[in-house]
């Protein structure tokens, strides 16, 4: 595959498992839980790892889906090779690599501030969970006056939580794929609303825990919200509706419908993993046909390709028969349009399914006299 062909099928696949969280991640909170909300995120990595998929695998893949989502899948793949073909394949890549490059920086720019400033001098804003692989937790300077003992056992717990799950490298690949797919102002948002139900589903698991809800909503009112979150940390940021985190303190889910909505999403994520792969399958060969046709009295064969207009003529002049046709699979039988005409007058249109090799006739009449056309089609194996 081409590098602009690799680039497409990434953001078609991030870009469609993203939609389709964003549409549903609200309903299944209210009615599963934060955690089953949070776990549909999945959807999104693996769409796109396996739109990396070798081809030769993607076939076979496509065989699990139900049809019209098979279908689906081999017409974006044809859009998308399509697309990849027309030859802006150096200018894609070099846009998309500054857009990519530019915003790492930026990114990496923010994170180094954030760090250099920690080593200046105490850190007063909200606690945090910093780093990737090794985790370290940033106290501000006043925790133990500014909160009780049980908001501190609240809030550590809640970074705890984050740890235990690796929130941090479910951040860091947030933050790459925002890299790599800047273009589409749709990972941005999921983006941020992936990172809201990671701390939704945090202060879901602490509450289940813990309890004492009116204390843990206390300390969230007490934490001093970051303006910009880091894209290497887990902390509690403006952009994180307050009202809404204490508002799903109150909600109750019975552990059968948060076990049922995580089961749910688990089948979703393997879904779109599954499509993601077929829309990596080759588009099908287009098949071929003989047509045998008997008009007038005269028997022409033609081997024609599936879509493809076609015509046979006979005679010539005014007593010259031509027929048009166009044959292609159609529900477990073989479809041909055609168009006859005599003289360079239109007879008939006509629409026929015929099983291989099967045959079917139809009339068509011409000054007064009927004639009958009959037509065999078999496909080439």
């Amino acid at each position: 595959m081409m590098a602009s062909e690799i680039l497409l099928r990434l953001l078609l696949a991030s870009g469609a498992a993203s939609a389709l969280v964003l549409l549903l991640r609200q309903p299944v909170r209210r009615l599963c839980g934060a955690g089953a909300a949070y776990l549909l995120w999945m959807a999104v990595p693996a769409s796109v790892l396996a739109a990396l998929v070798p081809r030769s695998s993607a076939p076979q893949v496509a065989r699990l889906l139900p049809g019209p989502v098979a279908a689906a899948a081999t017409q974006l793949t044809q859009t998308t090779a399509n697309a990849a073909s027309t030859g802006w394949d150096t200018a894609l890549c070099a846009a998309w690599l500054a857009g990519a490059v530019v915003l790492a920086g930026s990114m990496a720019w923010r994170q180094w501030s954030f760090q250099r400033g920690l080593r200046a001098g105490a850190w007063q804003g909200g606690p945090l969970l910093l780093g990737v692989w090794r985790a370290r937790l940033v106290l501000p300077h006043s925790f133990r006056c500014d909160y009780g003992p049980a908001e501190r056992r609240l809030v550590l717990a809640h970074e705890r939580v984050h740890a235990e799950r690796g929130d941090l490298l479910a951040n860091a690949a947030c933050a790459l794929l925002q890299c790599l797919a800047w273009c589409n102002p749709l990972i941005h948002l999921a983006a941020a609303r992936f990172r809201l139900d990671q701390e939704l589903s945090c202060d879901e698991t602490v509450l289940r825990r813990h309890g004492q809800a009116g204390i843990y909503a206390n300390a969230m009112l007490k934490t001093q919200l970051a303006a910009q979150g880091l894209p290497l940390a887990c902390q509690w940021q403006a952009v994180h509706p307050l009202k809404e985190r204490i508002m799903q303190l109150k909600l109750s889910v019975s552990p059968a419908r948060r076990l049922g909505g995580k089961l749910a999403a688990a089948v979703l994520v393997a879904g779109c993993g599954l499509a993601s792969m077929a829309v990596q399958a080759e588009p099908a060969a287009p098949k071929h046909y003989n047509v045998y046709l008997e008009m007038d009295g005269s028997r022409p064969h033609l081997l024609v390709k599936e879509g493809e207009n076609s015509g046979v003529a006979i005679g010539a002049g005014a007593d010259q028969w031509r027929a048009n046709f166009v044959v292609a699979p159609a529900h477990g039988a073989i479809q041909v349009k055609a168009n006859v005409s005599h003289g360079g007058k239109d007879l008939s249109n006509f629409t026929l399914e015929v099983a291989d090799n099967g045959t079917g006739k139809f009339k068509v009449t011409d000054a007064g006299k009927d004639f009958i056309v009959s037509m065999r089609v078999s496909e080439v194996h």
